[in-house]
């Protein structure tokens, strides 16, 4: 928590983002889990003394989140922005850059003391025949103030919202969700332009974004589904950069050296996966006359999740005794829980030590998650719904505790096989009955990682609309979302490939 309360040069910004409100909702264990960490977020702006909230997208889980998550959302912002206080900073960029025409702590009717600004994700972006958001909703209702989303994508211009506090000023350019690969292309083609003020070196240039983060080159070719740093302005002070979930809350310099990066990551664990594991945090900016300071807040109702890996072939165990497979997968999974249960305590003392600045007082979930990643080359796989049986009541997650995986050219009994190219991990669809195997996100997450990108479909997209077949009635809607859009790189690789094929 920051130690001392911003003076009156002094702008302070609670940066969250990628908060998934909604997630797992209809799951009796977990379905609360992203509210509650969603208002210990506003609870440490609130005792912060934040000057404002800026949201980088993402706010909702779901396009269309139920009444009930939109309800309770709609609840936290109202307890959370609308008070008695003053607003310390005033908003003097254009009015029109948000849908209601006016910053809502304007308006008359409102009584507004932190304003929350936000884009949107690609989970919550406009749709529909109204072409409409979450957002949108929010906004309309005095609870937020929405900017970043763009009509035009043959010519972005993305114009700063300016915020005067004393001596200082910040200008903040937001950018809510493109997919990744048309927005490519418009920065390569100069299709995107940033309107800056007069005196430009006089302001601290904040740009907040929603986008897959270029993460190196793959086979020395630069990856075309995502946004490089290079790609944005070197007038800017400080990127936030949201849709990532691994949490890189520490703003570090850019590869030019231009600006900082910050990457303040998911506050709810969407997948179980490495990237999710880290302890979360939010972060409270200070910035007072072209200088800033960041101070990182851990989160610590985050639900803990643990993971492990582990090599069957080098356990010493036989490939034929499924028995002593079975034990020492459940004392893995034994130590992993105690693991977890620790950490709950030590989270349980330092919410306890940061003391209640809500209506609510928060709590730190019970049961951690486990992931336990099995390579089982050589080796049969087990049911992972029965053996998460004995875990229940122990673990959150009972049915997605085990992952099977192997190594390319490993061999399996009684399975079909998703092959991969190179040394790459190939995941398991087994046969037997009962066993709910994987789930879709993951067979997609790792077949695609590494060396072998997707390049006719975008693998954000492609993860969202697989599972509605299952879960959702209007399954062709996502789906055909996904394959109505090809680009020109997709249409040159199929292209490509069938002439490779012709010559043959």
């Amino acid at each position: 928590m920051a130690d001392e309360l911003p003076d009156a040069d002094t702008l302070r910004i609670l940066i969250l983002t990628d908060t998934h409100v909604g997630f797992n909702e209809k799951d009796k264990v977990r379905g609360k889990d992203s509210l509650e960490t969603l208002e210990e977020a506003l609870q440490i702006g609130k005792n912060g003394r934040a000057d404002l909230i800026l949201h980088g997208g993402d706010l909702f889980h779901e396009n269309k989140p139920s009444r009930g998550c939109l309800f309770r959302t709609m609840n936290l912002l109202k307890q959370y922005t609308m008070g008695s206080g003053e607003v310390a900073f005033e908003v003097v960029s254009d009015p029109a850059c948000f849908g209601t025409g006016q910053v809502n702590y304007k308006d008359p009717n409102l009584n507004v003391e932190c304003p929350f600004f936000m884009i949107h994700g690609n989970h919550d972006d406009p749709g529909g025949e109204s072409n409409l958001c979450a957002a949108n909703i929010l906004e309309v209702g005095g609870l937020c103030n929405y900017f970043g989303r763009h009509e035009d994508l043959e010519d972005i211009i993305i114009r700063p919202i300016l915020l005067v506090k004393g001596k200082t000023r910040v200008a903040i350019y937001g950018l809510g969700n493109i997919r990744d690969e048309r927005l490519h292309r418009a920065f390569q083609a100069k299709k995107v332009r940033f309107e800056t003020p007069v005196d430009t070196e006089k302001w601290f240039h904040v740009m907040i974004l929603h986008q897959n983060r270029h993460k190196g080159n793959k086979g020395a070719v630069p990856s075309k589904a995502c946004i490089h740093e290079e790609m944005l302005p070197s007038f800017l002070d400080l990127v936030i950069w949201g849709h990532e979930h691994d949490c890189q809350v520490k703003p570090q310099e850019s590869l030019r050296g231009e600006f900082y990066v910050m990457q303040p990551g998911s506050s709810v664990a969407t997948s179980l996966s490495p990237q999710e594991a880290g302890l979360k945090h939010v972060a409270l900016i200070d910035v007072k006359e072209g200088v800033f300071r960041c101070n990182p807040v851990p989160l610590w109702t985050v639900r803990p999740l643990v993971m492990r890996d582990i090599v069957l072939s080098e356990t010493g165990l036989l490939k034929t005794d499924t028995q002593a497979i079975w034990n020492a997968l459940s004392g893995e999974v034994d130590s992993m829980i105690a693991q977890g249960e620790e950490e709950i305590q030590r989270r349980k003392k330092e919410l306890e030590a940061r003391g209640k600045f809500g209506p609510k007082k928060l709590e730190v979930p019970e049961l951690p998650l486990v992931r336990l990643r099995v390579e089982h080359s050589g080796f049969d796989t087990i049911s992972g719904a029965t053996f998460g049986n004995q875990f229940v009541g122990r673990v959150a997650n009972p049915d997605e505790v085990l992952l099977f995986h192997r190594r390319a050219g490993g061999g399996a009994t009684g399975s079909r096989k998703v092959q991969g190219l190179g040394d790459i991990l190939e995941i398991e669809e087994n046969t037997m009955p009962g066993d709910d195997g994987v789930k879709i996100q993951d067979i997609i997450y790792k077949y695609i990682e590494g060396e072998q990108n997707l390049q006719v479909l975008p693998e954000p997209d492609l993860n969202d609309a697989v599972p509605h077949p299952v879960h959702s009635a209007d399954s062709q809607v996502k789906m055909h979302r996904v394959l109505r859009r090809p680009s020109p790189e997709a249409c040159s690789a199929v292209l490509r490939h069938v002439s490779e094929m012709c010559l043959c």
